[in-house]
């Protein structure tokens, strides 16, 4: 028999927008700073980077920030990395709050 909380964590990620997994990816690199979990640091930001479209402009800022964090994780500087990381997620979550309050702007 399946883990419950497995089966509702899977069902949550498949249902959600694009926007909202980009939360759920800071929420997951904000959580192994707190437990000073390098390497799933690294693994998320690594998921970052490989979701990133270059046909857009931030995405090069982007892929340099993410870069610097994954040197800090190695530096073990996981204070500097939620300094960093905390106001983009909140921004990511303005935005999935925002298409999910229009989504017809969202489409547009």
């Amino acid at each position: 028999m399946q883990n419950p909380q497995k089966v509702y964590e899977r069902q949550a990620v498949l249902n959600s927008s694009p926007l909202r997994l980009v939360v759920k990816l800071y929420d997951l690199v904000l959580q192994a700073t707190y437990r000073k979990d390098r390497e799933r640091i690294k693994e998320v930001l690594s998921t970052l980077i490989e979701s990133l479209n270059f046909d857009h402009e931030p995405a090069d800022e982007l892929f340099e920030l993410y870069r610097y964090c994954q040197d800090l994780a190695r530096q073990e500087e996981f204070s500097e990395i939620r300094e960093i990381l905390e106001p983009l997620r909140d921004a990511w979550d303005t935005a999935a709050n925002n298409e999910q309050a229009d989504p017809q702007n969202a489409n547009a």
